[in-house]
């Protein structure tokens, strides 16, 4: 049986978010050094590109350390595999017809294609990459520059 409750908070977004429990620190936590890595061999063209284009904007919001490197690799290979099983959905099509029976069925990719979309926004929560979960954290020293990030253009990189 896992465990019970809520998922601890690490102290430093306590720290950020302003300690609203009022509970004392854990000021042993685990402090992991900066992240300085290159993506993983196993992962593939589209991931490596995702890899690519996550590591500048997660160092410029101060949420990378090298203790990410196994979930970061397993969100930009879950985003891999969901786009690939949505090209191959876009052209197969959502139903499919049973080779045996004229029976029509759902098609098998959209259950890859949903459960890696899970895995990617959860993911994406626990690295700060929604704006719900962007909202609750308050970054140290100042604001970030303007003119740079997905605003200025980084959406294209997935695509090239």
């Amino acid at each position: 049986m896992g465990r019970r409750g809520p998922i601890p908070v690490p102290t430093p977004q306590k720290k950020l978010e302003g300690n609203t429990g009022h509970r004392a620190l854990n000021d042993d936590e685990p402090k992991p050094g900066p992240f300085n890595a290159a993506p993983p061999a196993h992962l593939d063209e589209v991931a490596v590109r995702e890899w690519h284009l996550l590591v500048p904007i997660l160092q410029r919001m101060r949420v990378l350390s090298e203790a990410d490197y196994l979930m970061l690799a397993t969100l930009c290979q879950a985003y891999s595999t969901m786009v690939e099983a949505q090209e191959r959905l876009s052209k197969s099509g959502l139903l499919l017809k049973s080779p045996n029976s004229d029976y029509i069925q759902q098609s098998p990719l959209i259950s890859i294609v949903n459960k890696n979309a899970e895995l990617v926004l959860k993911l994406s929560r626990e690295f700060g990459l929604t704006p719900a979960s962007r909202s609750r954290l308050h970054a140290e020293g100042g604001s970030e520059k303007k003119g740079s990030g997905l605003l200025n253009g980084d959406w294209d990189k997935r695509a090239g």
